[in-house]
């Protein structure tokens, strides 16, 4: 049995949300982070969309917010 792949540009999304979260924490609350890592997914999409160098999708915001509200979720207490 093999697992389904993750595509290469979801899982570039899912650790760059990670890492922003990560550093990002270093310094504000989870929830914070959570904000900025959300304001930022959501900025790329735009920019995407705006500048037509990329194609915008709700799945790549997903993929980079994932693991920050998964994070999130885990430490609240």
């Amino acid at each position: 049995m093999t697992l389904p792949q993750l595509p290469r540009d979801k899982a570039n999304h899912f650790v760059y949300g990670f890492m922003i979260f990560i550093l990002s924490s270093l310094v504000f609350t989870n929830l914070i982070s959570l904000g900025i890592v959300m304001a930022v997914a959501a900025l790329k999409e735009i920019y995407d969309k705006v500048s037509k160098k990329g194609n915008p999708e709700i799945l790549d915001f997903v993929a980079t917010v994932l693991p920050a509200l998964i994070l999130t979720l885990i430490h609240i207490k």
